[in-house]
Order: structure tokens, then sequence, then C-alpha cells
């Protein structure tokens, strides 16, 4: 039968599906308007969610007749959503539908959750019975005069709603953006794992699938899109059991469902596996058995039969792209709204199978310790907690585990009804022998490696944990082992992450099981790999020629005796990197050629006079000579290092020239010749080919470096250029410097130039800029390039203008550092330079995951901040339950401190506490007056500074980098944040304050910026020996500043 509107046409119809319950049951009345539009959008929005929902439209035709089985879909439905207009009480068929749902919300047994939308109806017109309601509703009373009994139901079914917090259709509403918040409060209500019949030792499984879900629900593609969604992560944290429960959880909204269990071990054993599998899954689908001849056949007919059809598959332990081919190719092979879920240790395999649009990756994590005590203590001791006698015990095996389920489980089932004597006796053999059981399930991951990337793993494994990424990559890079690509692999493989340390670097983190393997692997397979040693005796160094197979060799030499120094006469001929810090001899001995040399390292080696026999090592590529302060020498042979990319030879003091020679080194990408003070003429040709130049400390205008400084203005393939302690002033640049044009990063601190070239805006990949301690220069604006990410200005005591707030500016910085510049802020406001950028910002952020942060001089934070407190470090943030909307951008942060003159190393940090869950974000970081180079991975921090007497830092945390979907309004009902330093006491927290940013705050923060007033802000001086004449200028810069 033809339904008359299309707009509310759905698969849900009361007539037409064959389940039985459904999630929303959505109540309504057709005598209006509203059922048209209001209630037609807000089904389809319902549907587009996946939100299984009953509605009746074919009652149109039926008049006032209840259908059969209208009571078993309201009772099959865990939520009534009623859309109550005025004409609602005017429909006894509405008014019928009303009585019951509230019926099943007083049942104990059912527990129905309602939701009223109060559609240009005043609830407490309801309860005064007076409004338009009640006017439909006496006319309502009219027609059944008589019954008495249904009249007063029907009163007090109105009367209990209207009592019900709900939520509110005003009269100049913006519907659209209604529906869709209220969409996530449907979904926030219905999902429960807690209704899941999940066994009670899968501990975290309940927080785990709720993340599982919103990660799905929660992403921005329709929700009538197929959906490929990869449960990722190392083996043995619980991919299956998630995936099974999700199933469990979720199947109910398909037509059909199949869980193809051990994918990767069906294919592997069975000569017909892949077929094998199809033909399961055509059978869950379709019932029944199907013949498939072979996997090209087999592909057809799950394209052919399952392309109409809403089905929820899970292919369990994927290993192979062949595997998604012959399951689950294209999307175009399930019907609109089908989930294909992919358990796998290898993410790559979706990202390489599906376009980015089509995929989702939910990671799994470790347990917290606490989960993992409990399913620990579920397995040794069949309760949630270890008996107090066995807690320290339990604690130690919770720590050899890491938080790795599957080894939880394994070691809890094995102690069971063991004695403490017998606990402490299998805890040292795991010291030496890791459980079979555990390390057969991660040795799964290693085997399915290529042989580069299994050299990857094990020595980061054996030596590299916990090391900064870019040192690994050098010396992976030496081995041949090609390590952006290898390293990439084993982070999609789980074997190993990233994690950003204390000082803002990458460095790479492997569980503690998989390191334990990859050493056992080691003393199984390999003689020699890695050697790392602290030396104060040569004879230590004997026994390295015979072993053949080593390649890494770190020394660090202490009390060296120098007249030992003949016996060092060999190193191994498969030695690819040697560092040896603080190198014992005055150079380096005659020894048989190290052919396969690809990196040497001698930093800070103080006896070094002179650097020859480079024959020695003939394929070297990188040559790091810093801190060698008494090297005075290179030889010519330098030149037969056709291969050298990287040369450092920062502060190598005594080195007054290089072998002209040098010029010869055509392969050299990054020359680092900072602080050699007594440098004098370097070959123009030893420059031209950089792409990383570091000659801090020279005078480049100085008659000897002109010519150098004349060859860099041209590089056009310069990426990092650091000029710091240049002396440079103005007119310094040539116009030649805007040939620079792949340059990203630029270090022009502590230079004496007032203002910048205009020609500088043709920079145009310049990201990161450093103009630190540039005590003269008063101005920056429209010779600043598009393109940058971050730029320092700290100490820039000159300069009054800069991201003017009344200015047209392109800049749209995420990090920006104006430590201790007075004048800037005196000119312009602290409030509304900080406003102004942040709204900058937010109208065009280069990345949606990148946070935003400034400091300046300010004694207050802005007043655009919503919550805020004085003299407190921490301030507690509530929630109402419809704060986390889809239109949520992210938090914003403020806080007004000051330091200590005298401080020396202190770090400010936010740690945020959601409904107890812990959150960290560090905000400023201090390390005296040292700065360093950054790297391609990294990014600047505000380095701030002694004596900072007020200061604000205003940070930014996007939603989709910190918070992602499972914060969601269900699960969170305020949020703490608290301020305070870390090492070094000294900074004092003068205020504290964080807004929620939603999407129509950008244009609040534009207006707040334009119309703040501000006052000067009047700090102590932080020189007091200026002379009085500085101090004059000073008050005169202030008068004018006054006037204007």
């Amino acid at each position: 039968m033809k339904r008359p509107y299309s707009l509310i046409d759905s698969s849900s119809s009361s007539s037409s599906n064959p389940h039985d319950n459904y999630e929303v049951f959505l109540s309504f009345t057709y005598r209006d308007g509203a059922w048209k539009i209001f209630t037609g959008h807000l089904h389809k929005a319902l549907k587009q969610k996946g939100i299984y929902t009953f509605l009746d439209v074919e009652r149109l035709e039926r008049g006032e007749d209840i259908s059969p089985g209208l009571d078993n879909a309201i009772e099959g439905s865990r939520c009534a959503v009623v859309v109550l207009s005025a004409k609602y009480a005017s429909s006894r068929w509405s008014m019928d539908e009303l009585v019951h749902i509230l019926k099943c919300r007083n049942d104990s047994n059912i527990k129905q959750i309602v939701l009223p939308i109060f559609y240009h109806v005043n609830p407490g017109d309801i309860l005064n019975e007076k409004g338009r309601i009640w006017e439909e509703f006496q006319s309502l009373k009219e027609e059944i005069r008589d019954n008495e009994e249904k009249l007063k139901s029907w009163r007090d079914a109105l009367v209990q709603l209207a009592n019900i917090a709900g939520h509110h259709v005003d009269d100049s509403p913006n519907e659209a953006i209604f529906i869709e918040d209220f969409i996530e409060v449907v979904s926030s209500k219905l999902f429960d794992p807690a209704l899941l019949n999940i066994s009670e030792d899968l501990v975290g499984m309940e927080s785990r699938l709720e993340k599982l879900k919103l990660c799905v629900y929660g992403s921005r593609s329709s929700s009538g899109d197929i959906r490929f969604i990869g449960i990722c992560g190392l083996g043995g944290l619980g991919k299956t059991t998630l995936a099974e429960a999700y199933l469990k959880y979720m199947s109910g909204q398909f037509q059909a469902s199949s869980f193809l269990a051990n994918v990767r071990e069906t294919c592997e054993k069975e000569h017909d596996g892949l077929v094998k599998l199809q033909k399961q899954l055509l059978g869950d689908v379709l019932k029944g058995e199907h013949t498939i001849n072979n996997v090209s056949e087999g592909k057809g007919m799950i394209r052919g039969r399952l392309c109409g059809k809403k089905i929820l598959v899970v292919l369990d332990d994927v290993d192979h792209l062949n595997q998604l081919r012959g399951l689950a190719e294209k999307n175009n092979w399930f019907g609109d709204g089908s989930q294909i879920i992919v358990t796998t240790r290898d993410e790559s395999l979706l990202k390489s199978m599906y376009e980015k649009k089509q995929y989702i990756i939910r990671k799994v994590d470790e347990l917290e310790d606490r989960e993992a005590l409990q399913l620990f203590s579920s397995k040794a001791f069949k309760s949630d907690c270890p008996p107090e006698d066995y807690r320290e015990l339990s604690v130690k095996v919770i720590e050899y585990a890491s938080g790795l389920p599957l080894a939880l489980v394994v070691l809890g089932s094995f102690l069971r009804e063991k004695t403490k004597d017998e606990w402490k006796s299998a805890l040292d053999r795991l010291k030496e022998y890791p459980e079979k059981e555990v390390t057969s399930v991660l040795r799964i991951s290693f085997d399915g490696l290529g042989e580069t990337e299994k050299n990857i793993f094990l020595d980061i494994a054996c030596f590299f944990n916990g090391y900064d990424k870019d040192d690994v990559m050098n010396i992976m890079d030496c081995c041949g082992f090609f390590p952006k690509i290898g390293i990439r692999s084993l982070v999609d493989k789980s074997l190993l992450h990233m994690h950003m340390d204390e000082e803002d670097k990458n460095t790479l983190r492997m569980h503690d099981l998989l390191e334990e393997m990859g050493k056992e692997i080691v003393a199984e397979e390999v003689e020699a790999i890695v050697c790392i040693m602290s030396i104060n005796n040569i004879s230590t160094l004997r026994g390295f020629s015979n072993l053949k197979k080593l390649r890494l060799l770190d020394i660090i030499t202490w009390d060296f005796l120098e007249d030992h120094c003949q016996e060092f006469e060999s190193l191994p001929n498969e030695l690819r990197f040697l560092r040896w810090e603080r190198f014992p001899l005055k150079s380096f001995p005659k020894i048989e050629p190290l052919y396969n040399l690809k990196f040497l390292d001698l930093n800070r080696s103080s006896k070094i006079r002179k650097l020859e026999n480079f024959s020695l090592f003939p394929n070297l590529e990188k040559l790091s000579l810093y801190m060698c302060y008494k090297l005075k020498e290179i030889d010519p042979s330098i030149s037969v290092l056709k291969r050298l990319t990287l040369l450092r030879l920062a502060y190598c003091l005594e080195l007054k020239s290089l072998p002209t020679s040098v010029a010869g080194l055509k392969s050299l990408k990054v020359l680092d010749l900072s602080y050699c003070s007594n440098l004098g003429d370097v070959p123009e040709a030893f420059v031209r080919s950089d792409e990383e130049l570091d000659v801090t400390g020279h005078e480049l205008q100085s008659h000897e470096l002109k010519n150098i400084w004349n060859t860099i203005a041209g590089l056009s393939c310069l990426e990092q250029l650091c000029l710091r302690e240049c002396g440079l002033l103005d007119g310094a640049f040539p116009d030649d410097f805007r040939c620079l044009v792949s340059l990203k990063y630029l270090d022009l601190s502590f230079n004496g130039f007032s203002c910048l070239p205009a020609h500088f805006n043709q920079l145009t990949k310049l990201r990161l800029f450093n103009l630190r301690n540039c005590g003269y220069l008063t101005s920056l604006g429209p010779e600043l390039p598009d393109s940058l990410e971050s730029i320092n200005v700290d100490h820039c005591k000159e300069l009054h203008t800069f991201l003017d707030p009344l200015s047209q500016c392109n800049l749209h910085c995420s990090a920006i550092y104006c430590g201790h510049c007075l004048k800037l802020v005196n000119r312009q406001g602290s409030e509304r330079t900080a406003i102004t950028s942040l709204g900058r910002y937010l109208q065009n952020p280069p990345k949606s995951t990148k946070r935003f942060d400034i400091a300046l001089p300010g004694n207050e934070i802005p007043s655009w901040f919503t919550y805020k407190v004085m003299g407190s470090s921490s301030l507690s943030l509530p929630l109402d339950q419809n704060w986390c909307t889809s239109k949520w951008m992210g938090f914003a942060l403020s806080v007004c401190f000051d330091t200590r003159i005298d401080l020396f190393y202190s770090e400010l940090v936010c740690e945020i506490k959601i409904n107890q869950e812990d959150w960290g974000f560090g905000l400023v970081r201090w390390a005296g007056e040292e700065e360093r180079w950054a790297g391609e991975e990294e990014q600047w921090n505000g380095e701030l500074y002694r004596g900072a007497m007020g200061h604000i830092w205003l940070l930014y945390l996007p939603r989709d980098a910190y918070f992602h979907s499972e914060w969601h309004n269900k699960k969170f009902d305020h949020i703490q944040f608290s301020f305070k330093s870390q090492g070094e006491e000294g900074i004092v927290i003068a205020q504290c304050g964080v807004r929620l940013v939603y999407e129509r705050d950008i244009q609040e923060l534009n207006i707040t910026a334009r119309d703040e007033p501000y006052e000067a802000i009047q700090l102590p001086a932080e020189d007091e020996d200026e002379d009085e004449s500085e101090d004059e200028d000073a008050d005169d810069d202030s008068e004018d500043e006054d006037e204007t």
C-alpha cells in the first residue's frame, strides 16, 4: 500500500519491519502541521543516526482505530519520544498512546525512558490547566463526556508528562539545530552497556563497548553509509571479546548478522579457508547452505546477494588484504547502514583497502591498574580484589602484565590456590622465562613482519625502547633498515607507539612484554646485535673484533687510562653505528677500514686534536663532533666521504678553518657550525646544497664570512636555518633572501634589526619563526607569511605593533609567545590581543586536531571566560545534560601567573579531572635560558622567562585532538581543572578560567575583542641597572601612548 508522504517513509513502520523490538517509539499527532515537518525530520534524523525507530504512519489511513500490536510496539521500545503539540490533546489515539507509554515508564519490569518534546507548548500551562492545549483537551472531553475514567487517565497522563524534564521548541527556534542536539541526547540515553549480559570477569568491557559505539555513531559520516570499523591493537588486548559484545548488543538494529572467527588461522590452515568463510557469511545472512567453487565466485555471490541487506558482520583476526578482498572488498557489497567490524593487529589494512571516509579505527588500549587488578583478582581469587596478604604480590603481577588482559587471565588462572612461596617462585621465573602462552600470542605479530621490520623491532626491544624517534631513525637508517616506513609499519601493527616526553620529543615506546619477547628472540637467534658500555679500562674492548655480527656500538668513556690506548686495535667489520662519547685519543687510530660504518658520533671528546684517516670509513653518512673543544684541524681526506649528509661541528672552539676539499661533499644536507667562534673563511660551495644550516654565533656581516652570507640567501633547497646571534642589523637581509622558498624553520633570535624586510612574506612555506630577544624589533605585520604556525617574540621589549586587533591580519598561528612584550600589550591590550588571536585561529584552523596557545604579559584573564576564580589554582565546571553536542569545539583555558626571579626550571601544567578520570596538559615549560632547535616532528612549547612578574597563558584544546567521541553528556556531569607547577617551586597562580567553546562563540570572540576596553599594564622594571636616559625614554614613550 502506498504511503502518502515519502518524507516519513521508513523501513521501521509498523507493517513492514520484521523486528519485534525498537529503540525508540515516536508518539505524535497528525492533526497539525508538526508531524509533517518537525516529526518527519526528527524521524529521519533518528534513522540516519542508526536508531531503530517505530513510527506508525499507517494510522493516517485508519483514522482513530488503534492498530493491532501497538501496545506491543510501545512495550518493546526502550525509549518513547513524545512530541507534545497543542493538537496532541485533541486526539484519542495520541492520548491512549501516552497513557500506555507512562504505564511502561512506571512499570519496574520495563522502566521505559520517556523524553517529552514540548512543541510550542508550555508545561506550566498543562499543570495550571490553561492555554491552547487545554482548549483542545476540552473539545476531546465533549466527545466522550460519559467516560469519566478514561478522561481522568488522560488528564493524569498530561500532568505526569508535564512534570518530566523535557526539551522545548519555542516560538523562534532553529529546529534543525534542536533536532541535531536532541538526537545526541537520545543516543546517550539509549546506550546502556549495563543492559548487556556481560560476564562479570570481562572487566572494563562496558566502558570499552560504550566508547566503541560512540566512536561509530559519533563520526561525521551519515549513518546510512556502509561503515568499516577497525578494532585494532596488540594481541591479547581483548579485540575479539569487544567485537563479540558489540555484535551481541547491536545485532537487533540489523536484518542479519555474522561473526567470522579466526579469519587468519582459517585461511592459513585450510586449503579453501577463504571459501569456507564466504559460505559461512552467506549462510548466516541468507540461511541455508551455499555452493561456492572458488573465491572469485564467492565474491560475486556476496556482492549480488547481500547488497540490499542491512547487516552487521565481524571479521575476526584479519591479517592480510586478500582476506578483506574476499569477504568485504567494497561498500557496495552491502545494504545501506551495514557495519563491517574488522579486528586486526594491523590498522594499515583498512587504510590500504578503503577510502578514508569509509572506515573508522578504534584502538584498544591496555587496562588501567584498577581494572587490571580487578581482572587478575577475578581469576586468581574469584573476587574483585586480592586478599590483603596477597596484595603486594598481586601488584607485582600487575606491573609485569602491564595492562595486557591475556597475561592477567593466564597468570591469574595459573596462580589460583598457590601458596605465597609458590607465587614468589613463579615471579622469579617470569624474569628469566616469559610465560609461553602469552608470548606465543605476541609472537604472531612478530612472525608476520618483514626482515627489516624484524630487525627494527629487535633493536628497539633490546636497546632503543624509550629513545627519541629521530635518534632511532638516524641509527636505523645507517643500518639500511628503511626506518621511516618500518617504524610506521610497527606502529600500525600495534607493536610500537609514540609517546610525547617532557621535552616534547616523540619517543618510541614498546609494551614491556613485547620488549621481553624481543630480548628472548635475540637470545635464541642472534649472536650479537648491540652493545652499550661505560668504559674505564681499554681491556674491555679486546673482544669486540670477535663479535662478527655487531652492528651498533655505543660507548661512554669515563676515567680512561691514556697509556693503554695502543691496545685499541680493531672493531667489528659489520659495525654500522659507532657512538663514542668522550673518545679518549687525540685522533682516530689506524685500524682496518670499516666499510659498513654509516654513523660516527664522537661528541664531547675534549682530547681530539685532529681528525684524519677518513678513508677508514669511506661510506660514512653522518659525522658528529659536537663540543670537541680542542679540535683544531680536519684532514683534507674528508673529501672521500661522498655520501656524507650530516656534519655537526658545533662548539669546536679552536677550529679555525676548513679544508677546501669540503666543497666536494656534494651529498651534504645538514651543516651545524654554531659557536665555532674562531672559524674564519668557509668555502662557498660547501653550503650550496644544504637543507639545514646552523651558523649561530657568527658575525655573518663580517668581511671573512660575507661570501657565506650571500650564498645562504640563494639556497632554494634550505628548509631549516638558524642565524641566532649573528649580529644582523637593519638592511642585513639581501633581496635574494626571498629565494629561500623551501624554508620551514627560521631562527633570527638575539639579533639587532628593528624591522623585517617586506619580502619575508614570500617565504610561503615558513612554519616556525623565532625572533626571541630581538631587543630593537618594533613592529611585525604584513611582512609575515600566512603559512606561519608558531612565532616567538619573547623579550622583544621594543615591539609595539603585532597582531593588531583592529587591523586586518591573515595569520592563523597556533602558537604565539610574546613574553615581556610590555609595549605591545600597553598599546593593544592583553585581552584584546589574546582573544583576537584565538578568534582568528578558530575561524580557519590549519588542523582541527591542533591546539592553540598564546602567552603575553597581563594581570587578569580575559572577561570572555565564563568560569573563573581569583586566588585559586583550580576550579570546577558543572555540565548540563546537553553540553556535548556536535557544535561543541573544545575547551578554552586561561591562567594568570607570576614567577620568582631566580626560577631556573619549572613546568606549569593543567590537570583535568572528569568524573574522576584524569587528563593532563603541559602549558608552560621553563629550562632556564637554554633553547633548542626544533626538529621536523617537534613543536615549540612556550619557553618562558624567569621573573615573569605577570603573564597570562591562553590555551585552546580542540575536541577532535584530545577528547574524541567518548566525551559524552551521559557520562560526564562535571569537570575539574587544576593548575600547578612541577619541578622547582616558584610559580604563583593568581587567576584561572575556563570556557566551553561552541561554533557560535567564534563571532562573539570577534565582538569581544573589538569592544573590550583595556588599561596599560604596570609591571616592575625588569632590569634595575638600566641608565636614567633609558628610563626617561620609556616615560616619554608611555606618555605618547597615553595621548594616543
